[in-house]
């Protein structure tokens, strides 16, 4: 199973991310693909790294633009050699290839929420740089991920707006994992 999560700069994806992956056991960094660092814990392979520390922005995000036009190549490499593929943030969370993951490949996809309130106040403590015009484009793009036609009935929303919400999808995804 393929699994993606997407959501607003600031709704938790990385920090649920690296919650689900400390109960995953230690990692080996590989690329198997030109552009692609992932690592893996044990049967599931993790598209870009999270290197311990803090760090403001890892996995994908941290990944070139140029892995974008690659995306379908890479997962149609690797699904077949992994159990599990996971994968978070930006880079590709995209209407067009979240509609092909889906229809080729067992993928499950989630779309964190978070409230405005929340999304400011975690902003303001990741002392972020982010402006406004760019997370109005974000807010933007996955509002139309969550109303489109292809994809509302495939997708998984879920409000990540306090610790136990995230702690109840950790859950929900680590079930899907082992």
């Amino acid at each position: 199973m393929i699994i993606m999560i997407g959501g607003v700069p600031c709704s938790g994806k990385s920090t649920l991310t690296r919650n689900i992956l400390s109960e995953l056991g230690s990692a080996e960094f590989v690329e198997p693909m030109k552009l692609f660092p992932c690592q893996k814990h044990g049967d599931v392979l993790v598209v870009g790294r999270y290197e311990g520390g803090d760090q403001k922005f890892g996995g994908t995000d941290r990944m070139s633009y140029g892995a974008i036009p690659k995306f379908r190549d890479f997962i149609n490499q690797e699904a077949p050699k992994h159990k599990h593929i996971f994968l978070e943030g930006d880079r590709f969370f995209r209407a067009v290839d979240i509609e092909w993951l889906i229809s080729e490949h067992n993928a499950s996809v989630y779309v964190l929420t978070v409230s405005a309130e929340e999304e400011k106040r975690r902003h303001i403590q990741r002392e972020d740089t982010q402006t406004e015009k760019w997370l109005a484009g974000r807010r933007s793009q996955i509002s139309n991920i969550m109303t489109n036609f292809m994809l509302m009935n495939d997708i998984n929303v879920r409000p990540n707006d306090t610790l136990e919400s995230s702690e109840e999808i950790k859950t929900e995804i680590i079930k899907l994992l082992t």
